[in-house]
C-alpha cells in the first residue's frame, strides 16, 4: 500500500508541475480576445518541455484541459460543438492567476 501512496503522490507532484508550466506558457502567449485549438497547444508544449510522446501528451492534455476549466482559465465556444476542440483563455483570470 506504501508504494501505491508514493506513486500517486508523485503523479500529483508531476501534475502540478505539467499545469504550472502550461499556465506559465499561456501567460505569455495569449492576448484579450485570443481563441485558439489550446488543446494541441498543450500538448505540442508538455511535448517540448517534458519529452512525452505524442500519446502521453494526449492524456496528460486532456487533464491539464479538464483542470484549467474548473479553475475558470478556459471554456469551450459553444459554436465549436461538432469538433469540440476550440477553447477561449480568460485572460483576466490567466493573468491574475498566481502559481
Amino acid at each position: 500500500m506504501d508504494e501505491k501512496q508514493r506513486i500517486e503522490a508523485e503523479k500529483k507532484k508531476n501534475f502540478k508541475i505539467r499545469i504550472k508550466s502550461v499556465i506559465e506558457m499561456l501567460q505569455e502567449t495569449y492576448y484579450p480576445g485570443h481563441a485558439t485549438t489550446a488543446k494541441r497547444v498543450i500538448e505540442r508544449h508538455l511535448i517540448r518541455e517534458f519529452g512525452l510522446k505524442p500519446r502521453e501528451a494526449t492524456y496528460h492534455g486532456g487533464n491539464i484541459i479538464d483542470e484549467l476549466q474548473v479553475m475558470g482559465i478556459l471554456q469551450r465556444v459553444p459554436e465549436d460543438v461538432i469538433r469540440n476542440a476550440l477553447l477561449t483563455i480568460d485572460i483576466r483570470k490567466l493573468q491574475s492567476h498566481k502559481a
